[in-house]
């Protein structure tokens, strides 16, 4: 069967305002060449719409025509690579998501491994910043976590010991082996990040903090703005 129906064909299977990329389409794996000719006819034809570079969509139809993509679905091809996660969203995005600010951010930040850029794509804009650790589905919302810790003096409308409360509870609510992950995690951040981490679960894990423990200076304090509510706080040298 020729190459080009067999594409028509496949693309038709997508649906409609998703992005899909030549390594979607199975012909791609054993005939790219005439692959990319092909969508780039369907691309002329105008059946589907180029997004970026090897990337494309089949336009959805609304009552005034043809819709744009929707902002989600571009943020997701910064996320996602052949299907799989490797990226996701920090900063203010992040914190406005997690209910620590009310600002919504103009400029979305994602973090993964492509190289730091940003981006604009009409409706929204995009800041690609380096992720610290590899990124992947499981370990995305420890990530988060990290992220948020190592940016508590940084973060609008809250304080640092209203940002550890709301940490504080998701840490509640990760069985023992996603600790053991984050932990291992927290080695890419920094220190302070480390020691807000164990001061975290010092209380249920006490193993798991003393591995954190053990890494930090004993002689170095961190500076770091807690109310008295975080009693433990100095045996972390957390001010």
């Amino acid at each position: 069967m020729k190459i080009k129906p067999l594409v028509e064909k496949e693309i038709t299977r997508f649906e409609p305002g998703k992005v899909f990329t030549y390594r979607d389409l199975t012909p791609y794996l054993s005939n790219p060449e005439t692959t990319v000719k092909a969508v780039s006819r369907l691309v002329k034809n105008g059946d589907i719409k180029r997004f970026a570079k090897g990337q494309f969509y089949r336009p959805r139809k609304g009552m005034f025509g043809e819709m744009q993509l929707s902002d989600t679905e571009k943020l997701k091809t910064f996320m996602f690579q052949d299907g799989e996660r490797r990226g996701y969203v920090t900063g203010t995005g992040l914190y406005n998501r997690l209910g620590l600010t009310t600002q919504v951010p103009k400029t979305i930040t994602i973090a993964s491994d492509k190289s730091p850029q940003r981006k604009n794509l009409g409706t929204v804009e995009v800041k690609l910043v380096k992720a610290k650790a590899p990124v992947s589905e499981s370990n995305r919302e420890y990530l988060e976590i990290l992220d948020v810790l190592s940016n508590i003096k940084k973060i609008p409308d809250s304080t640092p010991s209203e940002v550890l409360k709301v940490i504080a509870n998701k840490l509640n609510n990760i069985e023992k082996n996603g600790l053991y992950k984050i932990v291992n995690l927290a080695g890419f951040y920094s220190p302070v990040t480390r020691a807000l981490l164990g001061l975290l679960i010092a209380e249920t894990n006490k193993i798991l903090a003393e591995n954190l423990k053990v890494q930090l200076n004993p002689t170095t304090r961190y500076r770091v703005g807690l109310d008295s509510y975080w009693d433990k706080a100095d045996e972390w040298n957390i001010e």
